[in-house]
């Protein structure tokens, strides 16, 4: 499971900088409005989202001695390290012009993103096909999720300090280090190079799950079959509740993520080592909340445990914007002193993400009982295409999301290319940091509280597809 998970580098590096850092850098630092940097990061995610289920349906209904998934973990490896190295280095030519930079980061994007899904798509379906039962499905994404979360306080957390170090403005003030454009160039030097190594050893180590795809049953690879098989997933009745679920929540996820970078800017005021330190406890929330799944899923059903961390990450939430939303209560817990704010602060900014670090790897492991059920009822497997419209799922609220927040960025009053922003605009992009992202996480509920899969209904499948074939077998002979 652990030489499994480390694939998990191929989407993490990536999706986690750019999602942390990209509008910062391309806003802040180069000065391209954020109503444009959200367009283009909106657009080649939903390409991303769009390209999914292609993917799938070639994965599923790839014939090779090299099986159905380690060819594209190979290539896609290597296109996503190449393609995130360019993102984060940025011809000086073109900077100065709006138009160029918005075609830059929308072109650059693309090709990364159409590498990323060549890598995800067949990763996410060899996680499927490893582990076959309730607990060690949920027990695959709780790994690969913990890995996801190592990646990112390593390249997410830990990049405050290793990379954007604050400088010195000319009058001597503190220059915020996601204003220097060379710390984002040393940056996306490391992590292409960090993901070119980690996604081949990947797949080299799981090399033995390789199966000669050759002689499988597979559906017909046509493009009637192609969407006659996306109408079917999207017409599953308990996987659409977990897509609908999802689909809501990440937006909400994505909002948080992308407004808590300029939260810890500029209305928290952080330094680098301080940044480091709450968004580091953010990470550690998410895999605790990850690690957890394990013990939780042997006790409760997954509907029941995904409602009660969303409801614990909207109470967080709350928690939040009580303590530090209003300017005259930041005030008086800013005069406790600098280290007690910070970590007064962190506190419910890990729990927040210890909820959504339960909700993120137990939904995919709902995905895989729901593709599972599907398989016993139609005698094919689909893990590839299940797993493809999930991430198309993701990806399309990811999108969304990422608009979301450059209009509401644009909307509460954000100066782009400037080292700090006017007190009011600053608090109320914290306040929608906190409640924003909570209330649209728990709009979910609606969805998931309907989900009818348990490991008795799994069973009872099994069971009956144990016995067809002992039926079969008894007719034969």
């Amino acid at each position: 499971m652990w030489y499994y998970a480390l694939g998990e580098s191929g989407t993490a590096i990536p999706l986690l900088t750019i999602g942390n850092f990209a509008m910062v850098f391309y806003t802040q630092a180069l000065g391209l409005p954020a109503t444009l940097a959200a367009l283009a990061l909106s657009i080649t995610t939903l390409w991303d989202a769009i390209t999914d289920p292609v993917m799938g349906h070639v994965t599923d209904n790839t014939k090779s001695r090299f099986g159905r998934r380690h060819p594209y973990l190979l290539i896609g490896g290597i296109l996503v390290a190449l393609s995130l190295y360019f993102v984060w280095f940025v011809p000086e030519s073109i900077v100065s012009n709006h138009g160029l930079l918005f075609a830059y980061l929308l072109g650059v994007n693309i090709l990364l993103r159409t590498a990323v899904t060549i890598f995800v798509i067949p990763f996410t379906a060899l996680g499927f096909e490893i582990c076959t039962t309730y607990e060690s499905r949920a027990s695959l994404q709780s790994i690969r999720y913990v890995v996801n979360m190592a990646i990112n306080f390593t390249f997410g957390a830990m990049a405050w300090t290793l990379f954007f170090k604050d400088g010195i403005n000319p009058d001597g003030s503190r220059l915020d280090g996601t204003n220097i454009v060379a710390n984002y160039e040393q940056m996306g030097i490391t992590i292409a190079i960090a993901t070119l190594c980690l996604t081949l050893l990947c797949c080299y180590l799981t090399r033995h799950y390789i199966t000669d795809s050759r002689a499988m049953k597979t559906a017909h690879a046509g493009i009637k079959a192609f969407f006659l098989s996306i109408v079917q997933i999207f017409r599953d009745p308990q996987a659409n509740k977990v897509f609908l679920f999802y689909f809501v929540a990440q937006i909400g996820i994505g909002l948080t993520a992308q407004m808590q970078i300029y939260t810890f800017i500029d209305y928290m005021q952080l330094s680098a080592f301080q940044k480091t330190v709450v968004h580091s406890a953010t990470m550690v929330g998410f895999t605790l909340g990850s690690l957890l799944i394990v013990w939780l899923v042997k006790h409760f059903e997954k509907r029941n445990i995904c409602s009660g961390a969303t409801v614990f990450s909207l109470a967080m939430g709350l928690l939040m914007f009580a303590t530090f939303g209003q300017s005259a209560i930041r005030e008086a817990v800013a005069n406790m002193g600098e280290w007690y704010t910070t970590v007064l602060f962190a506190l419910p900014q890990a729990l927040f993400w210890l909820g959504c670090g339960i909700i993120i790897p137990l939904t995919i492991s709902m995905i895989a009982d729901a593709s599972e059920v599907n398989f016993h009822k139609t005698g094919e497997l689909k893990d590839g295409s299940y797993s493809a419209i999930f991430s198309f799922v993701i990806k399309a609220a990811t999108s969304v999301g990422i608009l979301i927040s450059g209009f509401t960025l644009e909307w509460l009053g954000y100066a782009e290319g400037v080292t700090t922003q006017a007190p009011e605009t600053a608090r109320a992009i914290a306040n929608f940091s906190f409640l924003g992202g909570p209330i649209v996480i728990a709009l979910g509920l609606v969805f998931i509280w309907r989900y009818g899969i348990n490991r008795d209904t799994l069973a009872a499948y099994k069971q009956n597809a144990h016995s067809n074939e002992s039926t079969a077998a008894q007719t034969n002979a």
